[in-house]
């Protein structure tokens, strides 16, 4: 039965226009525009996310946000100056901590993090409890595990969906190329760096909005909705052992990830906000639409 079912998921995946893969993309040189950025200067990656068939939502662009901020606009110019500031490689304002949680939430993929943070919140013994109330007990069955990593994983893909086909609709530039060239985009509060670098390199697709905001406040509802919001929980990576992120809530993780996002220099604020909230629109119409009880059953 699981042969069969896996096939048939194969079959229906096959032509969901993931593949062929389509030219590279390389954007444009207009004021705001995405471009190929250092070091590598590679063309966009995955452009076909923004076009391919979605799991469960009904179109990439259903929960598409409202775009970044105007570039002459204060809203641009506070996200524009806190990524300067705050993720600049030789940044003396942010803290010892605060790198290493940029490097953290950047050392592995979202999907690989979460996931493990499901495994081990299934993993915690009956008895176990947590502020508001849920008890291990209420989620033990293979069955309730398979349907939670089930419904996690969809609303991790679609938002990635929702996520991309937003940013090659916007094709915003990405801080390392915005802030060595703040003197042409018309905002009298942005001041240009020429020799400005980010914490680490930056990811080969457009800025708006954050990716990895997107996945994770789509993970963290999915994940809350099982079990509570003020759950206590740790994150740890593949990449970095020893190094554990602990948390009393869903929602301070995802202010951290937001917050490693912009540390690192990589993102703009506005895009880790509106990333966040269109990973939680995803997740809310996942777990209403998806793996629905059969009528008649429990």
């Amino acid at each position: 039965m699981g042969q069969t079912v896996a096939n048939a998921i194969l079959t229906w995946r096959s032509t969901d226009g993931f593949t062929p893969a389509p030219p590279p993309f390389l954007g444009g040189t207009g004021v705001g525009e995405w471009r190929p950025t250092p070091p590598a200067f590679a063309p966009g990656a995955g452009p076909q996310f923004a076009y391919m068939t979605p799991w469960v939502i009904s179109a990439p662009g259903q929960f598409r946000p409202a775009g970044p901020p105007e570039l002459t606009s204060a809203r641009y110019a506070a996200d524009f100056n806190e990524t300067k500031i705050m993720g600049s490689m030789s940044s003396a304002t942010r803290t010892p901590d605060q790198t290493i949680f940029a490097w953290f939430w950047a050392s592995s993929t979202a999907s690989y993090l979460w996931n493990n943070v499901a495994l081990t919140l299934m993993e915690r013994a009956p008895d176990s409890s947590d502020e508001d109330g849920r008890h291990g007990q209420h989620h033990t069955s293979t069955l309730e595990h398979a349907r939670l990593l089930a419904l996690l994983n969809l609303a991790i893909a679609d938002a990635a969906i929702g996520c991309w086909e937003a940013k090659y609709t916007y094709v915003f530039w990405r801080p390392v190329t915005a802030i060595p060239l703040a003197d042409t985009d018309g905002n009298p509060a942005t001041t240009a760096a020429p020799t400005w670098v980010p914490l680490f390199a930056t990811p080969a697709h457009p800025e708006y909005p954050s990716g990895h905001s997107c996945v994770s406040g789509a993970a963290g509802v999915v994940l809350a909705h099982y079990f509570g919001e003020r759950t206590r929980f740790g994150v740890t990576s593949d990449v970095m052992p020893g190094v554990v992120r602990s948390f009393d809530s869903f929602s301070k993780a995802l202010d951290e990830v937001k917050n490693a996002r912009i540390f690192a220099g990589i993102h703009f604020r506005s895009a880790t906000n509106d990333g966040q909230t269109l990973g939680a629109s995803v997740a809310g119409y996942v777990l209403e639409n998806a793996l629905q009880p059969l009528a008649g059953t429990h």
